[in-house]
């Protein structure tokens, strides 16, 4: 029997799960090869008789380059099929929209989790240490261990979510794989701290990460991934949550979608008048798109604006000013991704 396990991990603990199936399925006699999943890259071909998608939730949702990495797989021909997710708490609908990419692409999905492990999201999130950390690592490996012995004797479950938090769960989800996403790396910067190593660019999956001026410093683009390696993997623990940076985008976000209310209304009176036959149908269109242009600008020109005022030494302070600089960071026990996410022992 072969499986290949699929799998994302920003740090770590999606690996720490995969090492767990892994090692389970290899010691009931299969033979397991690993994928790592990053933007753009490619998967293998040929159908194995398990193939497996493990990866982390972000809003209640997959990352969107694991959802095109998995748009991507072979088609399946109803070959047997299995989800993994990992989460700080609880992933909602996320478990479930990976499988119905999975059955897109033509697998029966037999086997479906998840499993709860310690949370990374440092714009709300300190992560936890010492006994809480130990705790929930336990947790979250019995959980994948019970997952894995499901699969090995043959008698798989498969994960529901409730409808009633499908329905609140999954247009968060949309939002941000549409705009939230793009804005995480719009709130970081680098701190008087940055060595300019660039190790941030070179672990970062999606590669939205480049080093500019001089000294060099981390530059965030809008296709960011939101997976916070950067920052939790940074060895000068440089990289903070600008509190200015986050205040000025939110603001000039509520700004624009108050803006985007108002002039649906009076574009609506306007097409009303030229006698538009479909009046709220062509002012939503027309306030979308212009809503839309603008955020592209905010994004672009904006941010290019804020970076200028950063490489000023007194402004470079003022923007790092952040909670998060008090805020421990986290990394998976052993998690190396220049390793592709392989746990060293």
């Amino acid at each position: 029997m072969k499986a290949v396990l699929h799998f994302f991990s920003g740090t770590g603990n999606t690996a720490r799960a995969v090492a767990i199936l892994a090692a389970r399925l290899e010691a009931a006699g299969w033979d397991v090869a690993r994928a790592a999943i990053a933007g753009g890259v490619e998967p293998p071909a040929g159908i194995p008789d398990l193939t497996a998608v493990a990866f982390p939730i972000w809003a209640w949702a997959p990352p969107q380059f694991v959802l095109e990495y998995v748009r991507r797989l072979p088609e399946g021909q109803g070959a047997p099929a299995a989800v993994l997710a990992t989460c700080g708490a609880f992933g909602a609908q996320g478990v479930g929209e990976m499988e119905r990419a999975l059955r897109r692409r033509g697998y029966d999905v037999v086997a479906s989790g998840e499993a709860v492990y310690p949370d990374n999201f440092l714009l709300a999130v300190d992560p936890p240490t010492g006994i809480p950390l130990d705790e929930v690592l336990a947790a979250g490996d019995e959980t994948t261990m019970v997952f894995a012995t499901t699969i090995v004797l043959g008698a798989p479950t498969r994960m529901a979510c409730a409808w009633g938090h499908v329905l609140w769960s999954w247009p968060v989800a949309r939002l941000f794989r549409i705009c939230g996403r793009r804005f995480l790396g719009k709130f970081f910067v680098a701190d008087d701290r940055c060595t300019s190593c660039g190790q941030c660019a070179v672990a970062c999956p999606v590669q939205a990460i480049r080093m500019a001026g001089a000294p060099a410093r981390p530059r965030w683009g809008a296709n960011c991934a939101g997976c916070y390696r950067c920052i939790h993997l940074c060895p000068a623990q440089a990289i903070q949550v600008s509190m200015a940076r986050l205040a000025i985008h939110l603001g000039v976000n509520l700004a624009l979608a108050v803006g985007w209310v108002g002039a649906i209304g009076g574009l609506r009176e306007r097409w009303a008048a030229l006698g538009g036959g479909a009046a709220w149908g062509l002012a939503i269109a027309t306030a979308t798109a212009a809503f839309a242009a603008l955020m592209v600008l905010q994004l672009t020109a904006l941010d290019g604006l804020l970076r200028e005022f950063e490489t000023r030494p007194a402004l470079r302070r003022f923007f790092a000013a952040s909670y998060t600089t008090s805020f421990g960071r986290y990394r998976a026990p052993g998690f190396r991704p220049e390793n592709n996410g392989v746990l060293s022992r």
